[in-house]
Formats: C-alpha cells, structure tokens, sequence
C-alpha cells in the first residue's frame, strides 16, 4: 500500500535560559504518524474499503476522523450515502487502527460519481506533560524543557462510482521543453468526463528498449480537465533518438494490458 507520512518534532518552550532543546529532548518528543493511502475508491464490486492509521510513536495516539464540511474540489458530493467507522480510536504505541467506509446507496441515487473527504487528525495521549531537566554546560543554569506536540491533519478522500465504468483519460503526444532547466518535457492527459475523478496507472517506457523509465498512481480529481505527466532531466536518455511512451490504466495497482498509451513524434 502507498503510505503517507507525516514526521514531526513538538513544539518546544523553554524556561530559565533561552536555549534549543537538546537532540535527546528532541528524539524523546518524536511524533510519527501516518495513513496507508489517503483515497478509497468504492463501486459494484468493491462496496467497502479502509485505510490504517498507522502510530509509529512511543506513546499512544488518538486518532480522530472529522468529515471536510467544505468538500473542496468536490462536484458531486456522496456524504448521504456513505458510512464510516470509528470516528475516534485510540492505537497503541507502534500500532494500527483500521478507518472504514461502506456505500449505502438509495434506489433513487442516480448513476454517477460521488466524492467525499475527511482529515484524520493525530493526538499524543501523555498523561503527564514531557518535560526535560538538562544543564546548560556553558553557564551551568538549569534548563527545563515543555513540548507541545503539533496535531497534524490527515486527508482521505472517498469515491463512489455508481453503475458506471471506471472514467477515463485521453492521451496527447509528448511537449518537449527544451528550454527547461528541470524538465525535459510532459505528456497531457485529459479526462473523459469533467465531472469525474481518474484514478488509474501511468508508466513512461524507452520506445525502443521497451524498458520502463518512471511509473506511478496518477489521481485527478472531480474538478479540472487535465493534468501533465511530467519528465525531469536525468531521469530520461536524452538524444536524436531518444522516444517515449506513456501507457495508461483506468485501475491502480495496473493489470493486463493498458487500454491507450501515446509516444513522442520519433516513430
């Protein structure tokens, strides 16, 4: 599974002396969260799903889910259809709990795409504040540290695709961009229905070594029509005959044989 992941130090107030805390205070205060993939992708065959929330810290965490009421990027919104559990879990130190959501659709829901998303929001649980007594060798003053521990905000995003096929993109050839200091070039991809998420697999392969060069999950939400692939330098050969082709799935992890792909202007 994709993992997000967040890493972060607390916040630190320090009293009698103004000093940074030590690399032992800061290790002592290390924060490590994350999600197994921040999208849920639900339909006919697949009406539940979930994603872990994963605590990598010392300590236990709280995990709270709270439905995005803005719904940004959001066109069809599937809020009412949608049911989801737990929206508060505590996980242990150095282990999981798992966030799950579930379609419920009405007989009278019309066929189409519905989205919807939540922020996970992460909290140390201490019963006591973590503070550390250290002495500045310098002056030989007492210094306390307090960290106040940074809540970091998780986003997961929903689909439902209801009796409809999995949306599409259409494919343009390779832009070359030789003026470019960082990229050599993109292909543009353009969804096939304006109102509809893509979620899908994108792989740019050597024409004519048929090796494969970069690949990865490309998501386009609801809003927006287009999105570039790009090709930074360095990461492809360049020369007179160098040629690419961008292959495409409308699933993620890929499988079989990819419904379209394009190449540059070589062959």
């Amino acid at each position: 599974m994709k993992i997000t992941k967040i890493s972060y130090f607390a916040a630190a107030v320090t009293f009698a002396v103004l000093s940074g805390p030590s690399a032992q205070a800061q290790e002592r205060s290390r924060v490590t969260v994350a999600i197994s993939d921040n999208m849920i992708l639900l339909d006919a065959v697949t009406r539940s799903g979930q994603v872990d929330l994963v605590n990598g810290s010392d300590d236990p965490m709280e995990f709270t889910v709270l439905p995005t009421l803005e719904n940004a990027g959001i066109v069809n919104s599937g809020g009412s259809v949608l049911r989801w559990a737990p929206e508060r879990s505590v996980a242990p130190a150095h282990r999981s709990q798992a966030f799950r959501v579930a379609a419920r659709p009405t007989p009278e829901l019309a066929p189409g795409e519905y989205a919807y998303q939540f922020k996970v929001r992460a909290q140390i649980q201490r019963a006591t504040p973590d503070l550390l007594v250290e002495t500045d060798k310098a002056s030989q003053e007492t210094i306390i540290s307090g960290f106040v521990p940074v809540v970091p905000l998780l986003p997961v995003t929903v689909y439902l695709r209801y009796k409809i096929d999995a949306p599409r993109v259409d494919l343009r050839p390779l832009t070359l961009t030789p003026d470019d200091p960082v990229s050599l070039g993109y292909f543009m991809v353009v969804k096939q229905h304006p109102n509809r998420s893509f979620v899908g697999t994108i792989k740019v392969i050597d024409k004519e070594t048929g090796s494969e060069l970069s690949s990865g999950r490309l998501h386009l939400g609801q809003e927006g029509s287009e999105a570039k692939v790009g090709m930074p330098r360095g990461l492809f050969p360049v020369g007179k005959g160098a040629d690419y082709c961008l292959r495409v799935w409308d699933h993620f992890p890929s499988k079989g044989e990819p419904y379209a792909s394009v190449c540059s202007g070589n062959g």
